[in-house]
């Protein structure tokens, strides 16, 4: 038997012996003193996105950020310079530029075939068709992007996040 006197609540005040209440008050003094910034907001319901559950995440295999850098020793940065990165899944292969003054994306897929490309951002969603080479082209703006590419043979293939 509990002998505690049950303290009535101020009017205007939450029932703070609920967990429930209790954690959304939290919640929001969280919310308010320390906001989660909108763009990590996006990418982590982006993450979390099972439409894409089907899809083979595509293996980054080279980098002109990293894999350059250990070539020009002497050089304190590739500022100024475009980002090549490749990407494998399988037989299939996503290789893009992000031009250097970031607002280009340029892209090739092999095997070379016209197919549908999707360009996913914090932001929301382009697409394209890649030409009979597998070339393809976006405009893009810095920030964080993913490619989905839907092939011939109906095997979506996604790049992870690239943070440029």
């Amino acid at each position: 038997m509990n002998h505690e006197p049950e303290q009535p609540n101020r009017p205007g005040q939450p029932d703070l012996s609920d967990d429930d209440a209790l954690l959304a008050q939290l919640g929001l003094a969280l919310d308010e003193t320390d906001p989660v910034p909108a763009d990590a907001l996006s990418v982590a319901k982006a993450v979390f996105d099972l439409g894409n559950a089907d899809a083979e995440l595509a293996e980054l295999v080279f980098d002109s950020l990293l894999d350059e850098a250990l070539v020009v020793m002497r050089t304190d940065t590739l500022a100024g310079e475009a980002r090549t990165l490749g990407f494998a899944a399988g037989a299939h292969r996503v290789d893009i530029e992000l031009s250097a003054d970031g607002t280009t994306l340029l892209g090739q897929l092999a095997p070379a075939e016209r197919t549908r490309v999707e360009l996913e951002t914090t932001s929301g969603s382009h697409a394209t068709d890649s030409d009979e080479l597998g070339r393809f082209r976006f405009s893009v703006e810095r920030g964080s992007l993913r490619l989905r590419v839907i092939t011939e043979d109906g095997l979506i293939v996604t790049t992870p996040w690239i943070i440029w």
